[in-house]
């Protein structure tokens, strides 16, 4: 029979030091699943699925911009027009001391535009959600990598625990605005 170990002092402090570096350890990973900006496909998911992987002809002007720090890193290029909540923003971020956004190009109307794929993406402190859409776009011999931020969530509609709570705005490739409300799932932790 296997005699147990004597309980020394110097046991006791190896095992009490190995649980608070394991408690530690579990802190840090935990802290940064909860901060970390969680992601998932929306491809597959109305209204979305009727615009991947389809050339969209623009139907306005649109605008590129490059952000210091891009949602993406494989398309930091922003597209944005008018009718965009961003495009304000955008434009005022030019005239700081130092902006951090630059201008590229403006895109006349009739240019195509081809999205290959559409993420949601959770920031992890605010728990705000925006949906996104990836592609290209070909304009004067450049093929540019871009992002549109494409929906808005209806607080309201969330708070009333409604599902179909995210609106689209006009698109610059829509001559109409699509007024119904759609569900979106959140994004997922990894």
């Amino acid at each position: 029979m296997k005699q147990k170990k004597e309980l020394t002092g110097k046991r006791v402090l190896k095992i009490a030091l190995l649980v608070v570096i394991g408690a530690i350890f579990l802190f840090c990973f935990m802290l940064y699943a909860t901060v970390k900006t969680k992601s998932t496909s929306l491809s597959k998911i109305t209204p979305f699925q009727e615009i991947i992987n389809k050339p969209l002809t623009l139907v306005r002007d649109v605008e590129l911009f490059v952000e210091e720090f891009p949602s993406n890193d494989d398309f930091p290029n922003l597209i944005t027009d008018r009718y965009q909540r961003n495009y304000q923003n955008l434009h005022e971020r030019l005239t700081i001391e130092e902006p951090d956004a630059k201008f590229i190009v403006k895109i006349p109307a009739g240019q195509q535009v081809v999205f290959t794929k559409a993420t949601m993406y959770t920031n992890g402190v605010s728990g705000s959600s925006k949906p996104c859409l990836f592609g290209t776009i070909e304009y004067a011999g450049k093929v540019y990598k871009v992002e549109y931020q494409w929906g808005d969530q209806s607080i309201g509609r969330r708070f009333d625990k409604i599902p179909e709570s995210w609106s689209f705005p006009m698109a610059p490739w829509q001559s109409a605005i699509d007024l119904k409300f759609y569900k979106l799932p959140i994004a997922e932790w990894w």
